[in-house]
């Protein structure tokens, strides 16, 4: 019985490890179709300003996708802090505007 259980464990292992893969090779391909905002030979330079050399386009993307959401990301949380820091001065300024 135990060892039936831990070939069903491998087994359901193994079958995500496949879809894993097929998701991924999925992601890959369609990276090809994809024009990312940061354009390839930038990400080239600074890959071989690293000391990274890769002739495989879809990488190229994949790091050019990454850096997309990071700059998004970083974009997106200095305007929330912006308008937050705007928000606490603009009520501490009325609040001094209107003391009783």
């Amino acid at each position: 019985m135990n060892q039936n259980q831990n070939q069903k464990q491998k087994q359901q292992a193994s079958d995500r490890r496949h879809e894993d893969d097929a998701a991924l090779s999925d992601f890959l391909a369609s990276l090809m179709d994809y024009t990312p905002t940061i354009p390839d030979e930038l990400v080239e330079h600074y890959l071989a300003k690293s000391g990274f050399q890769c002739p495989d386009v879809r990488l190229i993307r994949l790091v050019a996708v990454a850096t997309q959401k990071f700059v998004a990301e970083v974009a997106s949380d200095s305007l929330l802090y912006a308008t937050e820091l705007f928000v606490i001065r603009y009520t501490k300024i009325h609040m001094q505007m209107h003391k009783v």
